[in-house]
């Protein structure tokens, strides 16, 4: 077992620093996707990082946006989902952050956020609600209304504390968005095509791939920036960016990075 006095020390302040090298300011909204133990041993743990991207980003101005997915027991999700109670699975600060008292957490079984902050209620209203955009879990997961359009349109700081792009939850966003685009123009084939898009326990199409490429394609347009955090690295880009980047390789490049049977759907939703 490794000695508590040989890890790498990180505090409140050493964090703040980061999150100010890569240009997060007072008034911001934020998403993290993030890893504890990657940084070393956090003094105070997970509330440390919290507090620390609060006194940065400011409650009564900014807001902190947390992923508080669940991926356990994956084909029972929405049978067993309560708001108050479903824990996140997707990392330790992200819990902690879900069950404090000032944290306001989104309707939805399997792309729940939670938010502290200023605009934390307008973020995480109407997920349950969201429509208008097929995926593998329901509609309402990335449709509009969802807290995954707002942070596209709202273009947050999008960041990868001791995480990669690997676990780039708003990649899903740009595949529904990109879906949604392709059955618009689809014309009179649109229903057909629609029936054969993977949905929530329903087998079919979609444009799966390994995020973790996305860091490449965000590096060539000069959009991520990068802060050391204790043994951790800090990646932050845009959520505007981030999806954007997705979508214009899903028009222009699929067939180097897309299954073939995606391909297929692809090729006849673009028939003339």
């Amino acid at each position: 077992m490794t000695n508590l006095t040989d890890r790498t020390h990180v505090c409140r302040e050493s964090i703040k620093a980061a999150l100010r090298e890569v240009g997060l300011n007072a008034g911001d909204v934020a998403l993290v996707h993030s890893s504890l133990s990657s940084m070393g041993y956090v003094v105070g743990g997970a509330q440390t990082v919290i507090e620390a991207f609060l006194e940065v980003l400011d409650p009564s101005r900014g807001t902190l946006v947390l992923p508080t997915l669940c991926q356990r027991d994956l084909d029972q999700r929405f049978a067993t989902w309560d708001i108050e109670k479903s824990p996140s699975d997707v990392g330790r600060i992200t819990e902690v952050g879900r069950l404090r008292p000032d944290a306001i957490r989104s309707d939805h079984p399997s792309h729940s956020v939670c938010a502290i902050g200023a605009r934390a209620e307008e973020i995480t209203r109407d997920h349950g609600s969201a429509y208008g955009r097929p995926s593998p879990w329901g509609p309402a997961a990335f449709g509009i209304g969802s807290p995954w359009q707002k942070l596209y349109l709202w273009d947050a700081h999008y960041m990868f504390l001791g995480t990669t792009t690997s676990c780039n939850t708003i990649g899903h966003f740009a595949q529904a968005k990109f879906m949604a685009e392709c059955l618009e123009q689809a014309g009179d084939r649109r229903e057909e095509l629609a029936a054969e898009v993977k949905g929530w326990q329903k087998e079919g199409v979609w444009p799966s791939f390994g995020f973790v490429i996305v860091e490449e394609w965000l590096q060539e347009k000069g959009a991520m920036r990068y802060a050391q955090l204790g043994d951790a690295t800090l990646r932050a880009t845009r959520a505007g960016v981030n999806v954007d980047t997705i979508i214009e390789k899903l028009r222009s490049v699929p067939e180097t990075f897309l299954q073939e049977d995606f391909l297929d759907w692809l090729r006849r939703a673009r028939e003339e």
